[in-house]
């Protein structure tokens, strides 16, 4: 009796320690753009830039899921990398990057087959009226089923009106995120480093020059010109800019980078650098000495060089290039 009392305390610790282990693991913790501690944005050539934010993260001792929002919504999952860079290590087990975003047609969708409540205005007496409705399909057009309080059922469609639902549908997220189940064996506060490329951001060199009236000098103003269109924005980060092409592996296929841009371009006599430049390798980087912020779907220009009364000559020059196409065209 004793061993059975014994085996039956054990079973219903173990049923215990599961149950806190399972209730821990679907307590999600959010991280937000607001846990940034410092971000880095590095843009190449070709839709191609590199992320690199510092967040803080509050661990408990276990496994930890943690919705890291806020990212690109043209991340690269697959080059994601999370590491502690203050504070004692964890272990990665899983990550998911959550793009089905919240909507009105996602959230009616995920509710076929549930009842949501549906709400009408008499367009006579302006008064409004609240029914319980299952949603059939919503292919085309919503189509609703109804059942009185005689349990008596009606369908309809070609609705106007309203929904109201009681809950956020599981799965769908208010902006992209990367999802983390990770585990560590001590709580606490942690500084993280997350990293990974990301498609929507591009950048281009455009330069204005003012020609003087003795056709002289000139007055030249370099600009970056900055796109992003990634689905998010990056705040108080530090740019950086890559002139050259990265090889990327593609599938049996090896792709020669080659560099595009001459630091000549920018080395002006007499003209001042707005941007830090450095040489590594084939590349070039430019570095904005100060934060800036980057907001989705914007196009911004920072200053890359000025230079004033730059000397110049003016030349002819006639092109013979072509001249078997003229003799060839007139015969």
């Amino acid at each position: 009796m004793k061993n059975l009392l014994k085996i039956s305390l054990i079973a219903a610790s173990l049923v215990c320690h599961l149950g806190n282990a399972q209730s821990q693991k679907n307590t999600e913790k959010q991280s937000s753009s607001k846990d940034r501690t410092g971000i880095s944005v590095t843009i190449y050539n070709k839709n191609l830039a590199l992320i690199n934010e510092i967040r803080t993260l509050d661990l408990e001792e276990g496994v930890n899921l943690i919705a890291l929002k806020d990212v690109s919504a043209q991340i690269r999952p697959e080059t994601s990398n999370l590491v502690a860079i203050k504070g004692d290590d964890f272990s990665l087990l899983e990550q998911n990057f959550d793009f089905d975003l919240l909507t009105p047609e996602a959230m009616l969708n995920k509710a076929i087959g549930h009842e949501i409540e549906v709400i009408t205005i008499n367009p006579t007496t302006n008064q409004e009226t609240r029914e319980k409705a299952i949603v059939l399909s919503n292919n085309s057009g919503v189509i609703l089923k109804y059942t009185n309080e005689k349990g008596e059922s009606r369908l309809e469609t070609g609705f106007k009106g309203r929904f109201a639902f009681t809950k956020v549908p599981e799965g769908l997220r208010e902006s992209p995120t990367l999802s983390i189940q990770l585990q560590t064996q001590t709580a606490g506060i942690r500084d993280v480093q997350l990293s990974y490329l990301t498609g929507g951001l591009n950048w281009r060199a455009d330069y204005v020059a003012t020609l003087a009236d003795d056709e002289k000098t000139l007055d030249l103003a370099g600009w970056v010109t900055l796109t992003n269109q990634s689905g998010t924005r990056f705040d108080d980060a530090t740019l950086q800019l890559v002139a050259g092409d990265v090889n990327q592996v593609k599938d049996n296929v090896y792709d020669q980078g080659r560099v595009k841009y001459a630091s000549s371009r920018i080395a002006l006599k007499g003209g001042e650098a707005l941007m830090q430049q450095e040489t590594l390798f084939d590349y070039h980087l430019y570095t904005l000495p100060r934060l800036t912020s980057l907001l989705n779907n914007q196009t911004k220009q920072v200053a890359l060089l000025s230079a004033n009364d730059v000397p110049v000559m003016k030349e002819y020059r006639f092109d013979t290039s072509n001249r078997g196409y003229f003799i060839e065209r007139y015969k």
